[in-house]
């Protein structure tokens, strides 16, 4: 009689976890001084796995490939990925540099990911390519996130903050944000 390996998802989460609990630390940035220019570096690294905790559902699957869907554009994720199996891998990095000299400075953010199942590991369909993705949806890479300057300044002691470059506008964000304070 074959044993059929019941894989349960919570149980399986359950070591990784307690490891991630129990080696974690409070993260604090490197500040530096390069004459009057005053530096600060951070970064954030993180690993993580994902499982697939179905079958695939034929309700979604194409016909062509013995499903009941009219479409296939979805297959290759869907075939590709049985119960328990690993369907990410993931490491990745963010790093923020800010430099900074008087009222007015330089900030750049940079982020990189790579997926070791997607990446290299074969697949049971089909191989899954980043040809046609997007940057950030591909299995690995790297991206500029933000890269400007900017200058802190106060009119009639009310403060200001102006910036110049690439950078994420945040809107409703109260006026005392971390540009505005350094």
């Amino acid at each position: 009689m074959a044993h059929q390996f019941q894989l349960d998802p919570f149980r399986l989460l359950g070591l990784p976890t307690l490891l991630a609990l129990s080696i974690s630390a409070p993260g604090q940035a490197a500040t530096f001084d390069i004459g009057e220019i005053q530096g600060q570096f951070d970064s954030s690294l993180s690993i993580g796995a994902s499982w697939a905790l179905r079958n695939p559902d034929r309700a979604f699957i194409g016909t062509w490939n013995a499903g009941h869907a009219s479409s296939q554009s979805s297959d290759d994720g869907r075939l590709n990925f049985r119960k328990g199996e690993t369907f990410s891998k993931i490491f990745k990095g963010v790093h923020d540099l800010q430099l900074s000299y008087g009222d007015s400075g330089l900030f750049l953010r940079g982020k990189y990911w790579y997926d070791f199942e997607l990446k290299d590991e074969s697949r049971r369909y089909v191989q899954i390519s980043d040809e046609h993705r997007k940057e950030a949806a591909k299995s690995s890479g790297a991206q500029l996130l933000d890269a400007f300057v900017y200058h802190n300044y106060f009119i009639a002691d009310q403060p200001g903050n102006a910036r110049l470059g690439k950078q994420v506008v945040s809107w409703g964000k109260a006026p005392s944000s971390a540009m505005a304070s350094t």
